[in-house]
């Protein structure tokens, strides 16, 4: 090696929770806390230990891990650890190749063309950087391709995130150690693993003003994620006044009176069913699939009984052809702004619920935010724009509740 690596207290800590049993293990917290640095740097090693081994990391979107991963992480480390010439770096198809026979692919799973490419593959890695961007759905397809045989080396699944919200699938499965989508306790959960790791914990690393003239001045809820490591709601949160008291278990919906259904297309595809009982609105069932077609996500509707009932699927306009493969599907009123006010005065009223089987949209309703200029950050709103079409197209044709 051309340069040692002295890992802080807390990377020592995350080193030894990697070399534990644990198949799938968590590094959560603050911004600049030294996470993707030790996971890419435990992936770095990996490749070197086992001559032929393939490793995939992956974001929401490419160009975010090339940027942040690849060019600003993995590829000085590498000069560092074993110099310019022992590696290449193939841009055309995102991977570097090692002397040893080894590959580091870098991937998007928000592009179907990417997805596609890195899920040809098989790994011994995979590590998922910035999880709290990307769906479960996303997630759990890439699981499949872990499975490439090296002797001696434990496959594992890696993740890394600035915490979002204590509804996020992350927080759910790692934390509290419930399965996403039954909400009972995950099997084997000595499988899943996470720790805590700060700004806090770096400051040997990190500019001397950096924690106290950056992160302590950030408004309270950016402190509690960056400064702090907590799971909060996002910064600009719509949907800011939903509580958990809205979640309600099946058992206890009531009987409806109709229904309406929203339709989200894309490489994530997403649909909700909506109830309504007197002047309540309650979103009773959602479905979400990654990389499939529109006849397959129907066809997966129509098993699990979704369309027992009659109703309209009110459906993302862009969609064109697929409408039409959607039992029931009409073009939706695609009006943001309007729709988001109409759903903001139903929770602001209380008359607004959401079944605790509706993992997809509990998962992004206290994520679903605007930035600094007050545009709606689309990252993880597939079942928030199918929720809107369900809710407020019925209302701009005339069918009002209430």
């Amino acid at each position: 090696m051309n340069r040692r690596f002295l890992p802080t207290g807390a990377q020592r800590a995350a080193l030894s929770l990697i070399k534990s049993g644990a198949k799938h293990i968590l590094l959560f917290g603050g911004a600049r806390s030294g996470k993707t640095t030790i996971l890419v740097l435990a992936l770095i090693f990996r490749s070197l230990r086992y001559p032929g081994s393939r490793h995939l990391v992956c974001r929401l979107r490419l160009k975010d891990a090339r940027s942040s991963v690849l060019h600003e992480t993995m590829i000085p480390w590498l000069n560092r650890i074993i110099g310019t010439k022992l590696y290449k770096l193939n841009r055309h198809d995102n991977y570097i190749s090692l002397y040893n026979g080894s590959e580091i692919w870098i991937g998007g799973l928000g592009d179907k063309e990417q997805v596609d490419r890195i899920l040809g593959h098989e790994y011994n890695t995979i590590y998922f950087n910035e999880v709290s961007q990307i769906s479960y759905h996303a997630v759990t397809t890439a699981y499949s391709r872990l499975a490439m045989k090296i002797p001696g080396c434990k496959n594992l699944f890696l993740y890394d995130c600035n915490p979002a919200s204590p509804l996020h699938w992350s927080y759910r499965v790692f934390i509290r150690k419930i399965d996403f989508k039954t909400d009972t306790p995950i099997v084997r959960p000595e499988m899943y693993e996470s720790m805590l790791i700060n700004p806090e914990d770096n400051r040997t690393n990190l500019a001397e003003d950096y924690i106290e003239d950056v992160l302590e001045i950030l408004p309270e809820k950016q402190k509690a994620r960056f400064r702090y490591g907590q799971w909060v709601k996002g910064e600009g949160c719509i949907y800011d006044r939903f509580t958990e008291e809205m979640i309600i278990a099946p058992d206890d919906l009531p009987e409806m009176e109709y229904y309406t259904g929203g339709q989200d297309f894309g490489l994530n595809i997403a649909g909700v069913k909506i109830g309504y009982h007197e002047d309540k609105i309650y979103v009773v069932k959602d479905h979400g699939g990654h990389n499939i077609t529109t006849k397959t996500f129907n066809d997966q509707l129509t098993r699990k009984g979704w369309f027992e009932d009659d109703f309209p699927v009110y459906c993302d306009p862009a969609g064109g052809e697929r409408i039409q493969e959607i039992t029931g599907g009409i073009k939706a009123n695609n009006a943001v702004d309007s729709g988001l006010d109409y759903i903001n005065s139903l929770i602001e009223r209380e008359r607004f619920y959401i079944s605790s089987e509706c993992s997809g949209v509990l998962s992004e309703i206290w994520d679903y935010s605007r930035d600094e200029d007050d545009k709606i950050i689309k990252i993880n709103d597939h079942y928030m724009d199918a929720l809107r079409y369900a809710i407020f197209s019925p209302v701009q044709q005339g069918i009002i509740i209430g």
